[in-house]
């Protein structure tokens, strides 16, 4: 009988140590790039809520490894086609609430847009064919996110810095 008391309580030791290395190795490892929103799962990201029809887009959340444009492409067969809209230079690093890019035209209800990262080629100003898009490390595919316009949808209050 003490035997198996013994067992007993050796494994629910065990369990007990085993669960709290666990959690205490989860809560200290960092997140890939150091930065505090945790959505940056690689040094070019981009965020983007769905958006009511307007003549601008403000991008929620966008992350460079160098400095770069946030480039708002028309949809071209589901693929981004003409340029509608460019940001101004954004630093490397995150930055929330970047101020709104203003488009060629007022986008409209159904309207499909893509929102593309490009780095700076080191001159400040983009020029589509120096500036080129940011490419994914993994899929070497480039950096973007696709914009469901809605007149449905009710634009996303400020993500707190």
């Amino acid at each position: 009988m003490n035997i198996k008391i013994l067992l007993v309580f050796v494994v629910v030791v065990g369990v007990v140590v085993g669960i709290t290395i666990f959690f205490r190795e989860e809560a200290k490892a960092p997140d890939s790039t150091g930065d505090s929103s945790g959505l940056i799962i690689s040094q070019n990201a981009i965020y983007v809520a769905e958006r009511a029809p307007g003549e601008s887009i403000a991008i929620s959340i966008v992350h460079f490894e160098a400095p770069g444009f946030v480039v708002i492409h028309k949809d071209a067969n589901n693929a981004p086609g003409v340029i509608l809209g460019v940001s101004g230079l954004l630093p490397s690093g995150e930055t929330k609430n970047t101020p709104p890019i203003a488009l060629s035209g007022a986008t409209k209800d159904g309207e499909t847009l893509y929102a593309m990262l490009h780095l700076d080629d080191g001159d400040g100003a983009f020029d589509a064919a120096k500036d080129k898009p940011a490419q994914d490390k993994v899929g070497g595919e480039p950096v973007m996110m696709i914009i469901t316009v809605s007149q449905d949808t009710t634009e996303p209050g400020a993500i707190n810095p």
